[in-house]
């Protein structure tokens, strides 16, 4: 998702009447192909390497007041979008660690209706099954325990740091549903880059 920031600098190659190959030429850049397809990804999504990105603030004489003005409004819209999607209620559910990086979704019974209920039959399920486990009782609260359902931590979401189990740098979990049959593979919102 194009950003302020990479709208602006958008609009300023546009002013100029410039594809980004030759945008890329004027920069100084080697392989114009790969750098004019980084700066289209830029214009796209926001995402830049600070490289490229201080070439386009110089050739285009960008002070930094106009940058950080752009930055600060894109980051107020992100973590706006971010606090509505965290606040969107979900159907509470415990995540149980099967081995290193492979986990199983359960649902909460209808007929658990406090944070303390689900607290407590999440250390059950815990102690039965010797499994790690996190308690997913909405996007913003998560409550982990250990093998014998002792709570360990409670965590808070923040922007950009997953709540859930979650694997390496991909920004993305992985659940297998109850019957371990297929996985589920979700994005989570981005921040914007600079």
């Amino acid at each position: 998702m194009a950003t302020r920031l990479s709208s602006f600098f958008e609009q300023q190659r546009l002013a100029k009447d410039l594809k980004p190959g030759q945008l890329a030429q004027l920069l100084g850049c080697t392989n114009l192909s790969k750098n004019g397809s980084r700066i289209r990804v830029f214009e796209q999504t926001g995402s830049i390497s600070k490289e490229l990105f201080e070439k386009l603030a110089r050739y285009f004489e960008v002070d930094s007041e106009i940058i950080d003005g752009l930055v600060e409004l894109d980051q107020n819209e992100f973590f706006q979008q971010w606090l509505a999607w965290a606040n969107e209620p979900i159907q509470p559910y415990l995540v149980l660690r099967l081995i290193a990086a492979i986990y199983t979704r359960r649902v909460l019974s209808p007929d658990i209706e406090t944070v303390e209920d689900a607290e407590a039959w999440a250390a059950a399920v815990a102690r039965e099954t010797r499994l790690r486990c996190c308690l997913v009782w909405s996007r913003k609260l998560s409550i982990w325990s250990d093998k014998m359902g002792n709570i360990s931590e409670r965590t808070e979401a923040v922007p950009n740091k997953p709540n859930v189990p979650w694997m390496g740098r991909s920004h993305q979990k992985f659940i297998l549903n109850e019957d371990l049959s297929s996985t589920s593979r979700v994005q989570w919102p981005q921040k914007p880059e600079v």
